[in-house]
């Protein structure tokens, strides 16, 4: 295989020659070179066979392979002949397009999704207001439906927007972040209380900042949702607020902790990526994928935090967002 690159991913002729072709295997494809070995020993030749070599660096390169039998006069197989060829980049260009392509068919079916569901969902609003209005407005069941009914108008309006024919065309407003956090918690407190999980809020960010009511509460109830799910009955759950300035840029920091079982090293790095989850057949893997697309929205950021240590695990979620920003209404997007 030739190699290219500066001298630290590259071998020289003199380190190579004479080694082991495994030098060049990763651990776990190893097996690999006993089935080629028996392939040759029987006079075959493979050609395109896509794996993946290591560089003298250690970095993963993905290769196609051709390899041939070299024999002697009386057609024993001697040696063998191997052309390893890089492509890294197609492969790349390949999964781009497989990505590209589950985002067009996930798309399709949501706005198949929202088109069913929107029906039904005018229906229990209407029932909804119609439970309130029969309620005394003082009382706690007054305050339940209300929340329940704001809940579903929100429901309806992703919906909306998922189905493509509708745009918000309201411009950002004021918004008290802890304020907007107190609506989320309080959709998910019985959940909260049937698990007898903790929490401790320190809210400390008064002033408000310009956003879309809409989408923050979709990224905290993401967020909110995936901590809860994280923790055991029994766990606690820590939400903390303060306003900050960041790389001279002046904001809140909004931080959201759990003692669950945290999140594997090599999955961290993928956490934001469409369609990956780690909730096996519970999680559509689209949640933190959506909340850094609307925390970058606003200018902001996001980031992750994770240990599966046993004693110290857990997760926390850093967000920031600029109370200065040039978010402005999604119909100029």
């Amino acid at each position: 295989m030739e190699q290219r690159g500066p001298p630290h991913v590259r071998y020289t002729a003199e380190e190579i020659v004479g080694q082991s072709i495994l030098r060049l295997v990763p651990e776990e494809l190893r097996s690999q070179e006993d089935e080629i070995l028996r392939k040759l020993r029987a006079g075959e030749r493979l050609e395109h066979f896509e794996t993946t070599r290591l560089s003298k660096s250690g970095q993963r390169i993905e290769v196609s392979l051709t390899i041939s039998p070299i024999k002697d006069s009386a057609g024993r197989v001697i040696g063998s002949s191997k052309i390893a060829r890089d492509i890294s980049a197609r492969k790349q260009m390949e999964r781009s397009l497989v990505q590209s392509e589950k985002l067009a068919a996930a798309g399709r079916m949501a706005a198949t999704v929202a088109h069913e569901i929107n029906n039904p969902l005018e229906a229990v609003l209407n029932l909804m207001f119609l439970a309130r209005a029969s309620c005394a407005p003082e009382s706690e069941t007054h305050g339940y439906l209300e929340t329940a009914e704001a809940e579903l108008v929100r429901v309806s309006h992703i919906a909306r927007q998922t189905l493509g024919f509708y745009r918000d065309t309201g411009r950002p407003t004021e918004i008290v972040v802890d304020e907007l956090l107190k609506n989320v918690l309080a959709v998910y407190r019985s959940k909260l209380n049937f698990r007898n999980i903790a929490l401790r809020c320190q809210f400390e960010a008064l002033r408000p900042l310009k956003a879309s009511r809409g989408e923050l509460l979709q990224v905290f109830s993401n967020i909110i949702a995936n901590s809860i799910d994280a923790l055991k009955p029994g766990g606690s759950l820590y939400i903390e607020t303060r306003e900050m300035a960041d790389a001279g840029t002046a904001g809140i920091q909004i931080l959201v902790r759990d003692e669950g079982s945290g999140i594997e090293a090599e999955h961290l790095a993928l956490i934001f990526e469409p369609f990956f989850t780690t909730k096996e057949r519970h999680g559509t893997g689209i949640g933190l994928w959506v909340a850094k697309q609307l925390v970058e929205k606003h200018k902001g950021r996001i980031t992750i935090a994770s240990s599966t240590e046993a004693g110290h695990s857990g997760t926390e979620v850093l967000i920031f967002l600029p109370f200065m920003n040039s978010l402005s209404s999604p119909a100029a997007d």
